[in-house]
């Protein structure tokens, strides 16, 4: 009877040895199966995941390069609206500048006139009033000139713009008759 009971243990045991081979066989195949599918899906998770990150952050960028171009535009705008208004502002003071230095010169350039005529009249050598002579002439001229257009300019009936015209001949003429 013992020899029955070692053989029906040495049965059991070579069937459990066979049993297991054949399931640790199995079971090496399916872990590696089983692995590899894991891994596969975690290489899509994590596609998916990098994906809709890198949509995200270009995104962002986008939204931000938007902001970014809009306060540019912005910044240009109020540029060139505080520009033209300085340009403005200084076209209306140079203007409003003229007409009084204008006014002022014209008085001033009367007095010149006369000092001229007064300097003139009282030569002290004949050879320096010849000299002067075509000097004084020329300084005369252009006082008279002068006269006129700040007679012109006093009248208070005048348009800005004949006002302008007038400065801008009188400027134009100095200039040519200056030098």
């Amino acid at each position: 009877m013992k020899k029955f009971i070692v053989f029906c243990i040495a049965l059991l045991m070579i069937g459990i040895g066979m049993t297991r081979t054949i399931n640790t066989a199995d079971a090496a195949f399916s872990k590696d199966e089983a692995v590899r599918e894991r891994f596969a899906l975690k290489r899509e998770r994590l596609a998916e995941v990098v994906s809709k990150k890198i949509a995200h952050v270009e995104n962002s960028i986008k939204k931000k390069l938007k902001t970014q171009e809009a306060k540019r535009d912005q910044k240009q705008k109020e540029e060139t609206a505080k520009k033209t208004e300085a340009k403005k502002v200084e076209e209306d003071e140079a203007f409003n500048q003229t007409i009084p230095q204008e006014a002022e010169k014209a008085p001033s350039a009367t007095q010149e006139g006369i000092e001229e005529t007064q300097i003139q009249s009282t030569p002290e050598n004949v050879d320096e009033a010849d000299a002067v002579s075509g000097a004084s002439a020329n300084g005369q001229e252009r006082g008279q000139k002068n006269r006129e257009w700040g007679e012109q300019l006093g009248d208070p009936n005048l348009t800005p713009e004949e006002r302008q015209g007038i400065i801008q001949e009188k400027k134009n003429y100095n200039r040519n008759n200056h030098g």
